[in-house]
């Protein structure tokens, strides 16, 4: 927007150039010419050359000619404008450089245009991008002024410094409110994560040492709650780093059939204890794509966790893939109650569930604003179809490796001098 400001400020200096070049080849014609019309004549015709522009003579600081472009702009009639100094309708800040300019000109040492506010008889204020020239006038040296009005592409300028300054102050602010989020969570992080620790050890031991039930079942349920806080945890420190552009990933070659073969294997047994048939429709081949495994992986099995929870038992779970136009397309169906429309928009945003979902599923809706985060580091996309009461499908795209990518690893989402100073460390 700045730019094109520039561009039509440029612009219009160039048609005012243009008009002061018109102008003074007009006098140089009249006064070689030796014509014998009056000054007034000669004034007429050199003012016709030149009708988009409010011209002006000054001659003895006063105004001796105006045209009536210029009138119109000062909203002065002759017995207004004639005979009166000129710098009278200058504001009085901006008479010290608008001499200045004009000497300059007059000079032969700048050729470039200047603004400055008048005030106008009615009381306005208005800008104008002039220039001055030296002229012969009824036998004397005068000054030859050329004008436009410029006053609504600068208060446009304000408008657009204000408003990029307001944008900027706003910004800033969200900058230090993420900048506290992400020191908060990452402290609530470590607060959480020290005292699970030894819970999660526990559990497994005791899973792995008891045989008697119930006791065997409530050292398994103690285990994998605590395998899910963990999780929850991390998706929400994943988060906080990818809000301040830290979630780095580090890519090589990806066996993308081979890793949904083995994600689907493993949320089968889920699927199947809850009562669920988890269906993997893949192709025998898919290419490799560049990536990170093991964020792809929890991409994938965060989208069937997703399909889990909200398939009813005796419900059907699909992962499908295939390429379509360079991209490796995966997805994800199931047959659950649907998502409504004005939800769907919000789906793949931290916190959005409602009470009323909080009320029969775990997590806070992290799981998929991840899964978001991290298929855009990928440089795919991620989206979702659904109808209530007929299921959802969720998708994403991934890029497939081109035959030049390297194969050693290097982090996304960082700089080349980040990359190696972290590999320094």
């Amino acid at each position: 927007m700045v730019d094109m400001m520039t561009k039509d400020e440029d612009k219009t200096r160039e048609q005012l150039l243009k008009g002061v070049q018109e102008l003074r080849q007009c006098i140089a014609e009249l006064e070689a010419s030796h014509s014998q019309m009056s000054p007034d004549e000669e004034i007429v015709q050199i003012f016709r050359s030149s009708t988009p522009i409010g011209l002006f003579i000054v001659q003895d600081g006063k105004f001796k000619f105006v045209n009536e472009n210029f009138r119109a702009v000062t909203a002065g009639g002759p017995e207004g404008l004639l005979d009166t100094e000129s710098m009278n309708l200058v504001l009085p800040e901006d008479r010290e450089m608008v001499r200045e300019n004009a000497i300059k000109m007059l000079k032969g040492q700048s050729s470039t245009p200047y603004k400055y506010r008048i005030m106008t008889r009615t009381g306005q204020v208005r800008w104008l991008l002039e220039g001055v020239s030296s002229i012969q006038y009824q036998g004397k040296r005068a000054v030859l002024g050329h004008s436009m009005d410029i006053t609504e592409r600068e208060l446009a300028q304000e408008k657009l410094e204000e408003a990029y300054e307001k944008e900027r102050k706003t910004r800033q602010e969200l900058e230090e409110e993420v900048q506290r989020r992400v020191e908060f969570t990452r402290a609530l992080v470590h607060e959480l994560k020290t005292p699970l620790t030894p819970i999660m050890s526990s559990s497994e031991l005791l899973v792995s040492g008891l045989k008697e039930e119930p006791w065997l079942s409530v050292a398994m349920n103690i285990h994998r709650g605590a395998g899910n806080l963990n999780r929850r945890i991390d998706e929400l420190l994943d988060l906080a780093r990818g809000e301040i552009g830290m979630l780095r990933l580090k890519p090589v070659r990806v066996n993308i059939l081979h890793l949904l073969r083995n994600v689907g294997d493993e949320m089968s047994v889920v699927a199947s204890g809850n009562g669920q048939d988890l269906k993997s429709e893949l192709p025998e081949s898919l290419p490799t794509i560049w990536g990170d495994e093991d964020r792809l992986r929890q991409v994938v099995l965060n989208l069937l966790i997703n399909a889990t929870k909200f398939t009813p038992e005796g419900g059907t779970i699909t992962l499908r893939a295939r390429e379509t136009n360079g991209s490796i397309i995966v997805e994800v169906q199931d047959t659950g109650r649907g998502i409504p429309e004005e939800e769907q928009s919000r789906l793949f945003v931290a916190y959005h569930r409602q009470l009323s979902d909080l009320e029969h599923l775990s997590g806070l809706g992290l799981g998929l604003a991840l899964a978001k985060n991290l298929v855009e580091l990928h440089g795919g996309k991620i989206w979702v179809k659904s109808h209530e009461g007929k299921g959802s499908t969720f998708s994403f795209s991934l890029p497939v490796a081109s035959p030049g990518q390297k194969a050693e690893p290097r982090q996304i989402g960082v700089t080349e001098e980040e990359d190696h100073e972290g590999t320094r460390r």
